[in-house]
């Protein structure tokens, strides 16, 4: 690999899981060789240092390093102490300490919570005031890996305004791992791809986004728009080129302009029936005036009187922001919170005269963090603890695990320990170690968290072939608007412990005030789709596949 990074210079940096984003983001941080061990050839250079020939603390004040989880750097009792642990530490006055604490929180919108526990921040919040906790430090580069994998899209679109500011701020060079390729567009000077751990692109975002071969084959999820302009570019003038676009809106112009010219043309297709939607039986789980309370003072409501029935051999998608009760809700659902009020049926059935093991057979949850799900020694182990609680014969067993482990394609792991899996694999052995109790309705809270872009389709696929082959009842969390959209026949939107819209996936993203409200977005797809109404083109549209069967090459 080679790279240059100028002074002040913004560099987003993309890759499947194992392409070598994080590796890059250590060598430049120094965590290689003060904190992770291997053997390096070539020459690493940050500042006019080697980090290989100095330790941590030294390159710590010339580059920062802002991880995947906030909350593996946040551990001060309050925000303030937080933003000056850093240059409390390489003995900066204190006044000047405290200049930085207020600059850095203005920054990064968190002005006036100085005195806040950083356990009661949202988790927006917590991903700037890690970022916040190292402007302090006055760095010249940073390097962010993946700071918005694990956040809402309110919580996403806080860090990425809260970037802005620090480049308008400071002249800082700033380096950024994502999965997110439409969320860098605009904000970026250049792009780098990685595939195996060797550089595939480099260059202006426009150019190396355009490429969606390229970037299918790395295993990174082009732009919607780059999907749609390289599909009708072969149809277009000659000499005439389109550019992935940030905006939907834009975009559609770009589209409505070589219709008006003729360059391209509609075509009338019936808009397709959701996958499965007229195949749903009677109602599996039966949420009836269900209120849920966490102690405090106030204590603090996460569910009101919230009312819903999923039937049987359903894909529903759960979604809204942080906070809005949807993991409280799926707790429920497997008896890890009990209501306060209101009761929940499986099959008629009240789940509160079950235990917690008893519903683990009929409901499964995979929590969004799989870490707090994994605790033995292997993989297979993993697997085999529940199996044996519920009384599985042995031969049964290794027939089960095996089946699993295949379907997630973690067989050639199965005696590793779990830890030393990737966070993407862990999140699939979650999954596997659920799946082999046999659950009628599956619960996978945020699967794609930390996934790359064939990593989270491999789960949503699975689910979907599951509920296919065995007629598994799926809910998936998730603020994957196009994921949902290609998925899910239903949708469920919470707001505020409520359920705010519940029906058909299409006619809930047509509800596009209701969902700004929730600051949710359709899909990229939908919303190219409700630009092109004007033309004809059907505003309930789901998907690029579904976009692209309505254009053809026009008559110029």
């Amino acid at each position: 690999m080679n790279l240059t990074i100028s002074r002040g210079e913004f560099v987003a940096v993309f890759g499947a899981n194992g392409a070598g984003k994080s590796t890059l983001c250590y060598l430049l941080s120094g965590m290689i060789p003060n904190i992770y061990g291997g053997r390096r050839r070539g020459r690493v250079e940050v500042c006019g240092i080697d980090p290989w020939d100095h330790p941590i603390n030294e390159i710590a004040q010339r580059c920062c390093m802002v991880l995947q989880d906030p909350e593996a750097q946040l551990f001060m009792p309050s925000l303030e102490m937080e933003l000056a642990f850093g240059p409390a530490n390489l003995g900066v006055p204190r006044e000047e300490i405290m200049r930085r604490v207020e600059e850095a929180l203005e920054v990064v919108g968190l002005k006036g919570l100085n005195r806040r526990n950083t356990n009661a921040l949202s988790g927006g919040q917590k991903q700037r005031a890690a970022l916040a906790s190292v402007l302090t430090i006055l760095p010249d580069l940073l390097v962010l890996d993946e700071p918005t994998s694990q956040l809402d899209p309110l919580g996403t679109k806080e860090v990425l305004e809260a970037i802005r500011n620090v480049r308008e701020g400071h002249q800082v060079s700033i380096l950024m791992t994502t999965h997110k390729t439409e969320e860098v567009m605009g904000l970026v000077d250049r792009c780098m791809v990685l595939k195996e751990g060797r550089v595939v692109a480099l260059g202006p975002p426009e150019e190396v986004l355009s490429q969606v071969d390229l970037l299918e084959e790395a295993g990174v999820q082009p732009p919607t728009t780059a999907r749609v302009f390289s599909a009708v570019s072969p149809w277009l003038p000659r000499g005439e080129a389109l550019r992935p676009e940030a905006d939907p809106d834009r975009a559609a112009g770009s589209l409505r302009r070589l219709l008006g010219a003729g360059a391209l043309r509609l075509v009338p297709r019936e808009v397709p029936e959701s996958p499965g939607a007229d195949a749903v039986g009677e109602p599996i789980l039966q949420v009836q005036e269900v209120t849920f309370s966490y102690p405090g003072t106030p204590p603090v409501t996460a569910l009101k009187e919230v009312s819903l029935d999923i039937r049987q051999g359903e894909f529903v998608g759960l979604i809204g922001q942080n906070g809005s009760g949807k993991s409280t809700l799926v707790k429920a659902l497997v008896g890890l919170l009990r209501p306060q009020r209101g009761r929940i049926l499986f099959k008629g059935e009240d789940l509160s005269r079950l235990s917690v093991g008893n519903i683990a057979t009929r409901v499964g949850l995979v929590l969004q963090n799989p870490d707090y799900q994994l605790f033995s020694i292997s993989a297979e182990r993993e697997i085999a603890f529940g199996l044996e609680n519920i009384g599985l014969a042995p031969e049964r067993r290794e027939e089960r695990i095996h089946e699993v482990l295949e379907m997630v394609g973690l067989e050639h792991v199965r005696e590793t320990f779990p830890f030393k899996l990737s966070f993407g694999d862990r999140r699939k052995l979650a999954v596997a170690a659920v799946l082999a109790l046999g659950p009628e309705v599956l619960i996978m809270d945020e699967p794609t968290t930390a996934q790359d872009y064939r990593g989270r389709y491999l789960l949503a696929e699975l689910a979907q072939r599951l509920r296919e082959r065995d007629d598994r009842t799926i809910i998936m969390i998730s603020h994957d608007m196009d994921l949902i959209a290609r998925y899910a026949d239903r949708l469920v939107v919470m707001y505020e412990g409520r359920v705010l819209l519940d029906g058909p996936t299409r006619e809930v993203f047509r509800e596009a005030e209701a969902l700004r409200k929730t600051f949710l977005a359709p899909p990229t797809a939908t919303q190219l789709a409700a630009g092109l109404a004007s033309e004809g083109m059907p505003a309930d549209l789901l998907t690029v596949d579904e976009l692209l069967a309505r254009l053809e090459k026009g008559g110029h």
